[in-house]
């Protein structure tokens, strides 16, 4: 009578991981998404261009991104 309980409890964890397996974004979609996320980004800076302004908090600071930076 105890390992049925285990059983079950094992058996729902199962269920609720495949849950979250599926659930899960394909590697199509999050290239989709990081290639959505640098054109808005060059958007955005070239918009900042024109207009004069800067992406950070300095007037003479250039224009790039913190997360470029980085990269």
């Amino acid at each position: 009578m105890e390992y049925s309980i285990f059983i079950f409890l094992a058996l729902t964890c199962v269920l609720f991981m495949g849950q979250s397996c599926l659930a899960a974004p394909s590697a199509d979609d999050l290239a989709k998404f990081g290639e959505m996320e640098r054109s808005i980004k060059e958007l955005t800076s070239s918009i900042l261009a024109m207009s004069g302004a800067t992406t950070g908090f300095r007037p003479g600071a250039n224009n790039v991104w913190p997360e470029d930076l980085h990269a």
